[in-house]
Parts: C-alpha cells; sequence; structure tokens
C-alpha cells in the first residue's frame, strides 16, 4: 500500500501544483489571451473584463512561476507589454486537451437556457 501511495503522489503532486496555478479566476483567461499574441496591460483587462487589482496580482504570480514575461518598453511615453514565455506558450496542450474534452463530453447548451428561458 506504501509504494501505491508514492506512486499516486509522484502523480498527484503536479496535477495539483499545475491546478493551483491554473484555477485562480481570471488566470485561464489571461493565458488564453496572451496565447494571441503580446498585449498591454490595459489590453488585457478591457479583453478578459477583470479589474486592474486582480489582473496586477494573476500577472505577478504568471510572472513569478515564469510563465509570463514583463517587458518595459522604452518609447515616449514607456509601456508595459506581457506575452507568454516558452513554459507560458506550452499551456496550449492545456486549452486543446479541454476543448477536445468539452466537444466529446459537454452538451452545447439548450437554445431556451442560453436565451434565459428556463420554462419547461
Amino acid at each position: 500500500m506504501k509504494r501505491a501511495a508514492k506512486e499516486h503522489d509522484a502523480f498527484t503532486c503536479p496535477v495539483n501544483a499545475a491546478l493551483d496555478l491554473l484555477s485562480a479566476r481570471w488566470t485561464l483567461h489571461i493565458v488564453r489571451c496572451l496565447l494571441g499574441g503580446k498585449r498591454r496591460f490595459n489590453e488585457l483587462a478591457r479583453e478578459i473584463g477583470v479589474n486592474p487589482r486582480t489582473l496586477r496580482a494573476r500577472l505577478r504570480a504568471l510572472e513569478r512561476e515564469g510563465a509570463v514575461r514583463r517587458t518595459v518598453v522604452s518609447t515616449m511615453p514607456p509601456y508595459v507589454e506581457y506575452d507568454l514565455t516558452e513554459k507560458g506558450r506550452a499551456m496550449n496542450r492545456v486549452f486543446e486537451a479541454l476543448a477536445d474534452w468539452g466537444r466529446q463530453w459537454m452538451s452545447p447548451p439548450d437554445v431556451g437556457q442560453a436565451s434565459g428561458d428556463e420554462r419547461a
């Protein structure tokens, strides 16, 4: 039983670590947006619809993890761009896997429910 527990821990530890990073609200939205290329802070906030304080916190967490790169562009006035590192771009496989799973297992929303009509 001990060996099985160790094998299980060896598998779940990286899964849990990834889930800890990616399960924070808005994180997957940020990564998905940055998969489309570099974005300025306000572009991200506008495209995603997240408040600046939360966006800043999520970007910092992704930066600390090495998934996002923050670049100060020295123009007048200077501005900051965010883009994905190689580690961040590798998350594209996660999105592809989720999309495949969703296409196979998730039902499209009922037309009545999508429009807010909940009558049976």
